[in-house]
């Protein structure tokens, strides 16, 4: 569509919205719009299904009541706009700017967009790219998300601070990592939800229905054993080896805990269930996590350098800025001998990880899945990436084996 094209649907939209003569409710639905300055905009009851409008600016326009089920607005600009009653079902919000916009009884749940295929005898089925809703990393600050009904998709490491959450439906949304300091969520529903990690400073829980709420746990809580076995191989890394003993944790449930910074170097992990668990800026140097459990673990600038991670799952992981890069293999003096060993993610699952900006340089990730992983700037040079599957990956900026 033509901006000139663009700017007459727009007028007669506003004539419908006024009742006057040669209106016409707009419709552009499927239409890529990305980019487009929609600055105060009125798309009051706009139809907008399916619609491409990443990277438009939105600043605020009038979306009430419009349908935006399955529209794709990722990176957009929608501060101040007024979204509450809007249809957002299955949309793309990744990275969205919604600061001080009004989503007020918006529906936020998952949703699919069918469209017949060219022969009219088939459908195609179209889902936001993670297979849920998804507004990861998407500012809501200071918001009004009132009674909005959100899905069971991603939220994490959004920023919800100073929101109205006030009555909303979050049910088994995965919260990990989001701001939601001095958020208000009175009366809000959270079951199931998953909150590792996520901030609630100041925040209001009044009457908020937190049944089965997934939180972070703290090393205090584990079992006895599981503390000596942690305190004795920080000594050892203390030491250099002169005290305490390397960690064998495989097997161990450690899941939603929060490790941060925790040096694991060289620790037997084997199998570990480190699901949901704070795993930021934690060093895992020439560890073995072979068949470990780290579905949506957080590993922001974790040191993954020489890990052994085969059969391993990092589903929905953020691994922003990881180093999974080769570690230099030292003699018995502690002398580098010029040799490197390299990660090993042979077969691992990293679908819808989070990988930007990763180091991964000789990483071995023969059979991994990468579907739908963002690996913008990410670094595979040298990586063996045979058999590894890429569908949906963002691989904008990223250095790829030739």
């Amino acid at each position: 569509m033509t901006p000139s094209e663009l700017v007459v649907v727009l007028d007669k939209h506003e004539r419908y919205l006024l009742g006057q003569p040669g209106a016409v409710r707009a419709n552009l639905s499927q239409q890529n719009l990305s980019g487009f300055d929609f600055t105060n905009a009125k798309l009051r009851e706009a139809k907008l299904t399916g619609a491409v409008l990443s990277r438009c600016i939105l600043r605020a326009a009038d979306l009430s009541d419009a349908d935006l089920f399955a529209a794709d607005v990722s990176g957009a600009d929608l501060s101040d706009a007024d979204l509450s009653g809007a249809d957002l079902r299955g949309a793309y919000l990744r990275g969205a700017n919604l600061k001080g916009a009004n989503l007020h009884n918006a529906d936020l749940r998952d949703g699919c967009l069918m469209t017949p295929d060219k022969d009219d005898r088939s459908v195609s089925v179209r889902r936001p790219r993670n297979g849920d809703s998804d507004a990861r990393r998407a500012v809501f600050e200071n918001a009004n998300l009132s009674g909005a009904r959100f899905s069971q998709g991603a939220i994490k490491q959004a920023d919800l601070s100073g929101a109205n959450l006030a009555g909303a439906d979050l049910s088994g949304v995965n919260l990990i990592g989001a701001d939601l300091r001095g958020a208000n969520l009175k009366d809000a529903i959270l079951k199931d939800a998953e909150l590792a990690g996520a901030n609630f400073d100041g925040a209001n829980l009044a009457d908020a229905d937190t049944t089965g709420a997934k939180m972070t746990r703290d090393i205090d809580d584990l079992e006895p054993d599981t503390q000596d076995i942690i305190r004795s191989h920080v000594e050892w890394i203390d030491s250099q080896g002169a005290n305490g003993r390397r960690a064998v944790l495989d097997g161990r449930d450690l899941n939603r805990v929060d490790f941060k910074a925790l040096d694991f170097s060289g620790a037997s992990l084997r199998e570990v269930d480190f699901t949901a668990a704070n795993l930021s800026g934690t060093a895992f140097v020439m560890a073995d996590l072979a068949g470990a459990k780290l579905a949506k673990a957080n590993l922001i600038i974790a040191d993954m350098s020489g890990v052994n991670l085969v059969d391993a799952d990092l589903t929905e992981a953020n691994m922003e800025r990881v180093k999974l890069g080769p570690t230099d293999i030292m003699d018995l003096s502690g002398q580098p001998t010029g040799r490197k060993w390299p990660a090993n993610l042979t077969n691992a699952s990293l679908k819808d990880a989070v990988l930007e900006e990763a180091v991964m340089t000789l990483a071995n990730l023969r059979d991994a899945c990468l579907d739908g992983a963002n690996m913008i700037k990410a670094d595979l040079t040298d990586a063996v990436i045979e058999g590894a599957s890429f569908d949906g990956t963002d691989l904008g900026g990223a250095k790829i084996p030739q």
